[in-house]
């Protein structure tokens, strides 16, 4: 048989084939794209076309470019996959091109073909883009490459069997013409494939039949951490049209697309021409078209796959297009014919790939739904103009061995690679930009938040995540309000879980039992050590103590070897304490309160007022749904199908709805939350800490700055998404901060529960998460009311407040103007309240000891690192205020992590915010600089501020300026400080308001008079 089944076995040389008398012969047909395998014209010309229709001249070159044309122009018909339910959308256009298909095989003439051939191309342009775009709904950037690579390597694998089976079709005896049957049998499984598209295609993840809810929701999540969209938009955002449209990303790809369409549109065409040209016969040019195809195809789905794996598509594409180059080298300049059969190998292994790494790197690099869409237009628009050229590239004229269209070919795979890098370079540049703007990779990690970064069950910072708990608080009155803590302790025992360590709850083993008691007695030492009176230690216990089997051994083990009285609380009081524990965590609290433990979580509702905390009369209610405990109950209700599962989160949705009906939430309560527009929902306990580090790790400021739980704040979307967590939690990869392994292993019992939540209280707007729990909650409840009614942030600034801080608080309060802006309506943010000015005049000097350059810095950790950090009665935006205006006041010299971390932290407030504490910071600048002991003499003042809001032209628009007036007392100012220096001081607050200062477009122009 010879060498790959070539005639002349003896030889290596190319052996020229006669040409055929009728040149259109010498044009074999071809794939018409990736998407779809079109019905093949050539196969019909040998069958007998040709000679039906007349197809003489160039007819047969009209009938290629026809469905091009109409594929280029109406491509704006993707838009339909948006505008229309996808399903839909994919039967019309299936069903249409399935019955233009079928109709080729009656046609009478070359113009019936070619107004078929027209609509044709009308309904692949339809049809093709919407798959991967759909694809791009359900699986994320990592995911979706090797998804495009399964659907694109379609077009290979029909190219492997295309010749065998259009010559298996004409080989029989049928009564009609061979190329009409062969048109008809390509074309009519179209027509069931549109029942089914309609039948099962799913619009979107909540559509889809073959899902569950719950994967239903992970799809939809899914989709969130995609583009921040959980579903399908059918309207057009025109404004993210036109962005696209200027967007270079999206003309590069659609470059590529260009030119590797060139080809990848010529090679099916000319493949089996130029093996036939090599000497082999039409049979065997037949068939050894299908090795190369095959490999390609399983090239095409192992480099998308990698692509994925390793997040490099730009140099896939790169190494693709070269290899795909360096064929049709090989394939012009050989005269071998392994070498050029080799070409072969490296033209297809090169060429499809490159397509199928291309649509998904489109679809990544644009955000939204309508930019992925207009994405997809465009790429399509100009990457259809390929076929154009790929199928006038081969002249009959340059064969056999048809170098210029070789050369061609190769010319355009090696710009493809130019291309590739190109956007790679840009991609790399836009993502230094993101890392000066947000941080680098280490630039984290120096701040902890690195991705190895874990606080496991270990972690002695704001609070513990389980087991059993010892601290001791030193509360005198002048700081009991803030609960400082001097010493903590963790025995990291899980009395719940012991319970269940032989599958079946039991008794506390003995074993267990002991470790307890000794850790126990060391704290017993421990609190003498403190000299902490006998009074004044107690011991808490609750559910998992409570329902213990053998509770009472335990705690009569516990009395006997320390000689404490175990305090065991109740269903009621555990929840009442928990919703007290929340009131100590924060100035002021109103809303819901829902502590989870390990064995049960309560609910009920509190309110703080001047130190009275007011909670339902009905107690808490308490559900056996600890994280612990729900884990147990969610494996064996998985083990029971399911049914089981199903009616376990039916029970705890009736449950909750029944103890919010039941808890008797007062009407002044709902009706500030719907004046207010915002029903919050506070938390506390190890499960929902979890739940809150998770969240921090998700938040849309990454890395998140304040590695604090107490008083981190989530809207009820955020909160409620679930999957987002899960998959985070589950990426074995990655450790996230302030969870430790066995909190993770709960995390999905959390999900569920806050699935139940969610659904069983629809009008929850607003989450904060509070360290506050049993510990707090009794120890605040042991203080009198006016150390309750104080504020906590005044109480935990009080200690470094100077001399004078109420007069420097009034001098702080009076550089704020008290009204708006006529024009703008600029003011003050309502954050800046007088809590805060106060807590500002107190902190505002205790930096000063800290050597110059340092100052900044340090005052910008004071509230994460610094004094304040185990402050745990600050809200997130109180701590980044506070930060940032301190940061400001020692004028703002930062080192280059520090200004990240800065950056970060302004990212936590709003623009507003972020704009006032730089000029409040500056202003403080200038009162320290005057009073520079915090002393304000009564009798002999220095200065006075005002301000007032004027009127300006500025390139001729009328705009606000606020106007900061310095009265100095000239009996004392010569010699308290220099006018030169206070000159300076007001010069720097007026740059605060020039654009170039301003925080994206927010600013105030600002005005110093020194009178």
């Amino acid at each position: 048989m010879g060498f790959f089944g070539k005639k002349d076995p003896s030889g290596d040389e190319i052996k020229e084939a006669p040409i055929m008398s009728d040149p259109e012969k010498q044009q074999p047909g071809h794939h018409d794209d990736a998407q779809t395998a079109l019905p093949q014209i050539p196969p019909a010309v040998i069958a007998g076309m040709e000679d039906d229709l007349k197809l003489t001249g160039n007819r047969y070159s009209w009938l290629l470019t026809i469905f091009y044309i109409s594929y280029v122009v109406f491509e704006f018909g993707a838009f339909m996959w948006k505008v229309m339910p996808p399903h839909q959308w994919a039967a019309i256009t299936v069903l249409s091109w399935g019955i233009v298909a079928t109709c080729q095989a009656a046609v009478q003439n070359w113009e019936g073909l070619m107004a078929l051939r027209f609509l044709l191309g009308m309904s692949e342009a339809a049809f093709g883009p919407g798959t991967p775009y759909l694809l791009s709904f359900f699986y994320r950037r990592h995911e979706l490459g090797f998804r495009c690579g399964l659907f694109v390597s379609a077009a290979p694998l029909a190219n492997t069997f295309a010749g065998a089976l259009a010559y298996g079709i004409t080989s029989g005896h049928s009564k009609l013409a061979n190329w009409r049957l062969l048109f008809l049998v390509e074309g009519s499984p179209s027509l069931l494939a549109a029942i089914l598209a309609w039948r099962f295609l799913p619009d979107s993840p909540s559509k889809a039949r073959f899902l569950t809810e719950e994967e239903k929701e992970i799809a939809r999540a899914r989709c969130l951490q995609q583009n921040g969209e959980r579903e399908r938009s059918t309207k057009i955002n025109w404004k993210e049209l036109a962005e696209t449209l200027t967007d270079a990303k999206a003309w590069l790809t659609a470059l590529m697309y260009f030119s590797c369409n060139v080809s990848f549109s010529s090679l099916p065409v000319f493949l089996p021409t130029i093996l036939k040209d090599m000497g082999f016969t039409s049979i065997n040019a037949q068939g050894l078209t299908a090795p190369p195809y095959f490999a390609s195809f399983l090239v095409t789905i192992a480099t998308t796959w990698i692509a994925d794996r390793l997040q490099q598509r730009g140099l896939m594409l790169a190494i693709l297009s070269l290899i795909g180059a360096v064929g049709y080298v090989l394939l012009a300049v050989c005269t071998s014919v392994g070498a050029r059969y080799a070409g072969v190998f490296l033209a297809a292994i090169g060429v499809f790939p490159c397509i199928a790494n291309i649509l998904p790197w489109a679809l990544n690099n644009q955000g939204s739904d309508s930019r992925r869409g207009m994405g997809i237009v465009i790429l399509n628009f100009i990457g259809q103009c390929g076929p154009f050229l790929g199928t006038n590239v081969f002249p009959e004229s340059d064969g056999p061995r048809y170098i210029r269209g070789q050369s061609i070919c190769a010319a355009f795979m090696f710009f493809t690679m130019i291309l590739a890098l190109t956007l790679r370079t840009l991609l790399v540049w836009e993502n230094r930009r993101l890392d000066k703007q947000y941080g680098t990779q280490a630039e984290r990690e120096a701040r902890g938040w690195n991705k190895g970064g874990n606080v496991a069950e270990e972690n002695y910072g704001a609070g513990f995540r389980n087991g059993i708990r010892f601290s001791i608080t030193d509360i005198p009155p002048h700081t009991a309000r803030t609960m400082p803590t001097v010493y903590q302790d963790r025995a990291g025992i899980s009395l719940y879980d012991a319970q269940f360590s032989g599958g079946s709850r039991g008794p506390i083993p003995q074993d267990i039992i002991e470790q307890v008691v000794d850790r126990l007695v060391r704290f017993q030492i421990t609190c003498d050590d403190f000299g902490v009176p006998a009074r004044n230690i107690y011991v808490l216990a609750t559910e998992a103590t409570r329902t213990a089997p053998n509770s009472a051994e335990f705690r009569a083990r516990i009395k006997d070897r320390t000689g404490w009285e175990v305090r065991l609380l109740s269903k009621e009081d555990e929840g009442r304490i928990g919703a007290l524990g929340i009131a100590s965590s924060t100035s002021s609290v109103a809303g819901l309160a829902m502590d989870l433990g390990g064995g049960s979580t309560q609910i009920t509702w509190v309110v703080e007022k001047d130190g009275v905390v007011t909670t339902s009369p009905r107690g808490s209610f308490s559900f056996p749904y600890g994280a612990a405990a729900l884990t147990k109950r969610l494996e064996q209700a998985k083990a029971a199908g399911k049914k089981a599962e199903k009616a376990l989160k039916q029970e705890m949705i009736k449950n909750f709805q029944e103890a919010y009906r039941a808890l008797e939430v007062p009407e002044f309560l709902l009706e500030t939350a719907k004046s207010l527009g915002r029903f919050d929902l506070y938390l506390c306990g190890g499960g929902f800490r979890g739940w809150g580090y998770v969240l921090m790790k998700q938040h849309k400021v990454d890395p998140y700055p304040i590695p604090i739980i107490n008083g981190f704040r989530v809207s009820r979307g955020d909160f409620h998404d679930t999957v987002s967590v899960l998959d985070s939690v589950s990426d074995s990869d990655e450790k996230i901060f302030g969870v430790s392994k066995r909190r993770a292993s709960q995390i999905p019992a959390v999900a569920v529960l806050v699935n139940v939540i969610m659904d069983a209280l629809p009008d929850i707007t607003h989450i904060q998460f509070c360290q506050g729990g049993v510990r707090e909650g009794f120890l605040f409840d042991l203080m009198p009311q006016e150390i309750r009614a104080q504020d906590p942030l005044l109480a935990a600034s009080l200690l470094y407040a100077p001399p004078s801080n109420a007069a420097i608080r009034g001098l702080l309060t009076a550089a704020l103007p008290s009204t708006s802006s006529p024009i703008d309506s600029r003011h003050a943010p309502v954050s800046f309240s007088p809590q805060l000015l106060g807590a500002l005049a107190n902190l505002l000097f205790a930096h000063s000891r800290v050597p110059r350059e340092s100052r900044s810095a340090v005052a910008l950790h004071s509230t994460t690192t610094g004094i304040l950090a185990s402050v745990n009665t600050l809200s997130h935006v109180e701590r980044a205020l506070i930060a940032l205006i301190l940061c400001e006041r020692w004028a703002g010299d930062l080192a280059p992590t520090d200004e990240v971390f800065h950056r970060q932290l302004s990212r936590c407030v709003s623009k507003q915010e972020a704009w006032w504490c730089q000029y409040l910071g500056r202003v403080a600048t200038l009162i320290g600089d005057v009073h520079p002991s915090g002393r304000v003499s009564d009798m002999h003042w220095r200065i006075q501020l005002e301000t007032e809001w004027e009127s300006i032209v500025k390139k001729k628009d009328e705009c606000d300026m606020l106007r900061l007036k310095v009265k100095c007392n000239n009996d004392v100012a010569v010699a308290a400080f220099s006018l030169d220096s206070l000159r300076e001081r007001a010069e720097k607050v007026e740059k605060v308001g020039k654009k170039k200062n301003w925080i994206k477009d927010y600013g105030v122009r600002v005005g110093v008079t020194i009178c």
